[in-house]
């Protein structure tokens, strides 16, 4: 009777860890094997444009100017952003300096290296 139970007991576990096994593998699977999600681009202000004529019925003066406004805009969003470039540069080139300050020699170097390797794929061109 005692190796009836233990038989059973062992088959249960057999049983249970094989589904353990099952559920990691396939949470695996599913981790490595599904493509990295796409880059979030940002729409163009032309298909933005094109987009609200289409829902809102736009004739074609209202297009032009919503372009207009769109236009506009994007001057003044890039005028904001050329005032403030100086103040944004100043910032990150204190934090590089605090960064320089607490690496020994031999990671200032890799530390520089790093920075190379980093904004050579960004789209902002880093001044120094």
């Amino acid at each position: 009777m005692k190796s009836k139970v233990g038989i059973a007991l062992l088959w249960v576990l057999v049983f249970l860890l094989g589904g353990v096994a099952g559920a990691v593998s396939y949470r695996l699977y599913w981790m490595y094997s599904r493509p990295a999600a796409p880059r979030m681009v940002p729409p163009k202000p032309a298909d933005i444009i094109d987009g609200m004529a289409r829902e809102l019925k736009l004739d074609g003066r209202q297009k032009e100017s919503l372009k207009a406004i769109f236009s506009q805009s994007l001057h003044r969003y890039r005028a904001l952003g050329e005032e403030y470039k100086p103040q944004w540069e100043a910032i990150r080139n204190e934090t590089d300096e605090q960064i320089k300050q607490m690496l020994r020699p031999d990671q200032r170097a890799q530390y520089e290296a790093f920075l190379k390797k980093v904004y050579s794929r960004a789209p902002v061109v880093r001044s120094r």
